[in-house]
């Protein structure tokens, strides 16, 4: 255990609770790079944290639209899926 201190770990690897806390770890590093890197958080030359904060703000809005932009499905594909 002291060699490895995640050979034996707390929730168990291989059940609900560790799949859980993966998932919500890994969406959370996949948020943080749609921010930092996809709408370039960093990059704009801000003087004061109140404007830092209004950008991030906005990309947090803008994170939420593409969130509820979901894949459209014509009914006239699924028209011919379900006929073939």
């Amino acid at each position: 255990m002291k060699d490895n201190p995640r050979f034996i770990n707390f929730p168990p690897r291989d059940s609900k609770e560790w799949k859980l806390e993966y998932n919500a770890r890994t969406s959370a590093e996949r948020s943080n790079k749609r921010e930092k890197i996809d709408f370039q958080l960093e990059s704009g030359r801000h003087r004061s944290t109140k404007m830092w904060y209004c950008r991030l703000y906005h990309i947090l809005m803008l994170q939420h639209l593409d969130a509820w932009d979901l894949p459209y499905e014509s009914t006239l594909r699924k028209l011919i899926l379900d006929v073939a």
